[in-house]
């Protein structure tokens, strides 16, 4: 399963982290007058029976190393969630480098911590703890190396000026073993990705977060949430979406702080970042928004399971990245949020429409609401990220998959339909990796896809509307 993808920009003195749909910021020193620009992402790929549904981690150093020396670059204090991915690019930092040949990067990682669901048939112990058969379980995974040093499919000359992309692949598959223990050394557990011709600076997808300050003077909105912080430019091109009709399409009139917002983001050779969309969620962030993944549901108790994924607020009260939470739904309102896609004619407007796998934001009420229980006030369906290996033909526009994560199969569902759009009017689905288009995906090809996954559908199965397909 691919699951992360995360860029590391080597540029004019700042520091960006974001993983998950999240980010920081930060300012460093001067630069040197002869210098230039490396960015650096990461990628990823889990055991059988055994699927993640959370997995954080934190980067305390990376090196690029020239054979004679060593440059430091800045990382984030701040874990990295990984599991939502795995359709995505995370940015985690920009600084200068000087000019040298660098032939590898030697990256440090700490506190590695595993959320999953048992469904191997027995009870496991990982690390000391128990997991019991079908459990949802928290672990600290021991770790035999949590440092590794990658050698740079080709070296990479830095010379005044320039911009390069580091994309560092994080596969969880070949990072665990079977009883769960971690190895950042072992083989392919970390690699780096060759570029491909005419490569183009990443995008970062969907950052929820609160709006800390909007300055009008330099176009730029400052957003935060769980991973950290971000500074983006919003200009003329900048298309705003769902806000109040009071909104003319302008920052002054659109954007205030405190507002939730969902941002795409898109990375420029300075390091800089430009709001390309901007998606109105809330008009005040009293209420935090809580996104996570549904592992189960109880409809009689009008209530729902899942493991908690991303979170608007830099931080809620006993509520961490990776926990597992209960959420009560009885009163709360529910809809499919506007993702960009078509999802006329797909119900999602009650517990009943729940299922496993699901991806959800739940806006949470302060009041009734307490460590990992959550009451709802509304319950938003966001997008799915699903690692399967496509068994029979594409009959375009839609893939039918039984290859499916082991909690969502575990659950009772054996197929998922995914339709994809070429039309604008529906949204077009975004094609990446090795294929470009629906009718260019082979069969027992490994994809990663993104979407609103919905429970009931004309055709009797769930159907996920693809926004994003991966063919790795």
């Amino acid at each position: 399963m691919r699951i992360s993808r995360y860029i590391l920009p080597l540029v004019a003195a700042s520091l960006a982290l974001v993983g998950c749909a999240t980010g920081s910021h930060i300012t460093l020193g001067t630069a040197p007058t002869q210098t230039g620009t490396i960015n650096m992402v990461m990628t990823d790929t889990p055991p059988t029976g055994v699927t993640p549904l959370s997995f954080t981690v934190t980067v305390t150093s990376a090196m690029l190393n020239t054979g004679s020396t060593q440059v430091s670059i800045p990382t984030p204090t701040t874990p990295i969630e990984v599991t939502r991915l795995q359709t995505e690019t995370g940015f985690l930092s920009s600084d200068t480098v000087a000019l040298g040949n660098y032939t590898s990067l030697t990256l440090k990682f700490a506190n590695p911590s595993l959320t999953f669901e048992n469904n191997t048939g027995s009870a496991m112990t990982v690390n000391g703890t128990v997991c019991a058969k079908a459990a949802v379980c928290t672990v600290a995974p021991a770790a035999a190396n949590l440092t590794t040093t990658i050698t740079l499919p080709s070296t990479i000359a830095v010379t005044n000026g320039s911009s390069d992309t580091l994309d560092v692949d994080l596969n969880l598959a070949n990072l665990f073993s079977a009883t769960l223990s971690a190895d950042f050394a072992a083989g392919s557990s970390v690699t780096i990705i060759s570029p491909t011709l005419g490569q183009t600076l990443p995008s970062f997808e969907d950052v929820v977060a609160e709006v800390t300050a909007v300055d009008t003077t330099h176009s730029t909105i400052t957003i935060q949430n769980s991973l950290g912080t971000s500074i983006a430019t919003v200009n003329a091109s900048t298309a705003f979406h769902d806000f109040p009709s009071s909104c003319k399409s302008t920052l002054a009139t659109c954007v205030s702080a405190g507002q939730i917002l969902s941002a795409n983001l898109a990375l420029q050779s300075t390091a800089a970042l430009i709001a390309t969309h901007l998606y109105f969620k809330d008009a005040t962030s009293s209420e935090p928004e809580v996104e996570g993944v549904i592992t189960s549901i109880d409809v009689p108790d009008q209530q729902f399971s899942m493991v908690v994924l991303d979170e608007s607020a830099p931080t809620v009260s006993g509520l961490p990245i990776g926990s597992a939470a209960t959420v009560s739904t009885t009163g709360a309102t529910f809809t499919a949020d506007d993702m960009g896609m078509d999802t006329t004619g797909y119900l999602f407007s009650g517990v009943s429409d729940l299922m496993v796998g699901q991806e959800v934001s739940v806006l949470r009420d302060s009041t009734l609401s307490s460590g990992t229980s959550l009451t709802a006030d509304r319950v938003l369906l966001r997008a799915s990220r699903i690692a399967t290996t496509l068994t029979v033909p594409p009959a375009c526009p839609s893939l039918t998959i039984s290859s499916l994560p082991s909690f969502i199969s575990a659950a009772g569902t054996a197929q998922i339909s995914i339709l994809t759009s070429s039309t604008a009017s529906n949204g077009l689905t975004e094609f990446a990796g090795t294929a470009n288009a629906c009718s260019a995906i082979p069969t027992h090809a490994s994809l990663s896809v993104r979407g609103q996954l919905f429970s009931v559908a004309g055709n009797g199965l769930p159907t996920l509307i693809a926004s994003k397909v991966v063919t790795h």
